[in-house]
């Protein structure tokens, strides 16, 4: 019942490239936002202080994808440290805190440490290092514990060298609320990502296509199909990805030799 079909009899090569784990060597028409959070965080490749920025849009925009790729680059092109914690798993001063010393090099215990024990030892790294470029993506899911914002401005006073924050949040800039003493601290510019459209799904599908599929199995109308339907219903890079792959996984379980605009 369970048995898959041999890879000598399916039109799918890999899975991989059309899932949201998959991180592409260069993202697909974000040139403008790549370059702007490079922008924001390259002062520290001269020891200068960075910008803070927040990136906001809906989900599957590509923000994610974005960050990682600039903060990618500063490390292997110009050697600065970047670190990258996702707000959903670390959602406390705390937890924050502890994660981004660990990614640091710092031996630190995931409980136990009071928060200005972690901000001494996050000073000490600073004195000691360069800057550090963090991200914090799925900010929105800091809510009321956005502390975290006035603890990382207060270290940029006080430390030798400075650490930039990039803010990814799907909320846009009105409906991201930081307490008081953060907001005040905080001088933070903003980059908007906006919905994919028809022609950007239709070149990011296409070169999925190319890595995922079989040559020849995947007409161009297809292609546009899926574009032109999630451009128009969400513009989630996501949704056209599962959509290419659930219909890609149908004309295997079918027998096809090449999908059809009629499978979608």
């Amino acid at each position: 019942m369970f048995q898959e079909s041999t890879s000598s009899g399916g039109i799918l090569r890999s899975e991989t490239y059309l899932t949201t784990n998959y991180e592409p060597d260069e993202p697909v028409g974000r040139e403008t936002e790549i370059n702007r959070i490079a922008d924001a965080v390259r002062p520290l490749t001269r020891r200068k202080t960075p910008e803070n920025l927040l990136v906001y849009g809906p989900a599957g925009v590509g923000k994610t994808t974005c960050v990682k790729h600039v903060f990618d680059r500063l490390e292997t092109e110009a050697g600065a440290e970047s670190v990258y914690i996702n707000a959903w798993q670390y959602n406390s001063r705390s937890s924050l805190l502890t994660e981004l010393l660990i990614q640091l090099g710092y031996p630190a215990p995931r409980k136990g440490k009071p928060v200005d024990e972690l901000l001494s030892k996050l000073r000490e790294w600073l004195d000691k290092n360069r800057g550090v470029a963090v991200a914090i993506d799925e900010f929105d899911q800091l809510e009321e514990k956005t502390e975290i914002i006035y603890d990382l401005q207060m270290l940029n006073q006080e430390a030798e060298n400075s650490l930039g924050l990039v803010m990814v949040s799907n909320r846009p800039p009105s409906k991201v609320h930081l307490d008081p003493r953060s907001q005040s601290r905080l001088n933070c510019q903003t980059l908007q990502f906006n919905s994919y459209n028809a022609p950007q799904l239709q070149e990011i599908l296409s070169k999925r296509v190319e890595q995922a599929f079989k040559p020849g199995t995947v007409p161009d109308e297809v292609i546009e199909e899926i574009a032109e339907t999630v451009a128009e219903n969400s513009g989630d890079c996501r949704e056209a990805l599962e959509k290419l792959l659930r219909t890609g996984r149908k004309a295997d379980q079918n027998g096809k030799s090449e999908l059809e605009v009629s499978m979608l």
